[in-house]
């Protein structure tokens, strides 16, 4: 169960997300919730990441979002049945549906995904070209000395 003050963050941080499309800062929250320990805030922040209402990418200021368990509190969101129809995106709902909030949303945390999964990318990229250096290196040398040898010894 939440306590006040993780719901009056939570709602801060959704609201300024859908506002301005990126999450707020830690001392905008402070600020907006009253909070004046930003340490707080920080530490109500990991009781909702670790309970499952927000996520957050490592490494990255802002980059906080909704899960849907987050986004029940504030939305009704039902399932939506998208379909494509001679290249037209049409959108059946169960009921009425705030779709430009559900798009956003659904956006952001894919967004975040893909930040994430480009960021793994980069590495394993910056990893194997530094592998593959290694390796030219390596073929460099050996190239070298077969030249020598080859030099000291001809056929």
């Amino acid at each position: 169960m939440l306590s006040k003050r993780q719901h009056h963050i939570l709602r801060f941080v959704h609201q300024h997300s859908l506002e301005n499309g990126f999450a707020p800062s830690i001392r905008e929250i402070s600020l907006a919730t009253g909070i004046t320990s930003t340490s707080v805030v920080n530490y109500n922040l990991e009781r909702l990441i670790a309970w499952g209402y927000l996520v957050k990418s490592r490494g990255k200021s802002r980059a906080l979002g909704l899960t849907e368990r987050g986004l029940a509190l504030f939305e009704a969101i039902q399932p939506v049945e998208v379909k494509w129809i001679s290249e037209k995106l049409t959108v059946a709902t169960l009921s009425d549906v705030n779709l430009p909030e559900l798009d956003v949303n659904h956006l952001h945390k894919e967004n975040l995904l893909l930040k994430a999964e480009n960021e793994r990318l980069r590495r394993e990229s910056k990893n194997r070209i530094a592998a593959l250096q290694r390796e030219v290196l390596h073929l460099s040398q050996e190239l070298r000395q077969l030249e020598q040898f080859s030099e000291r010894y001809p056929t």
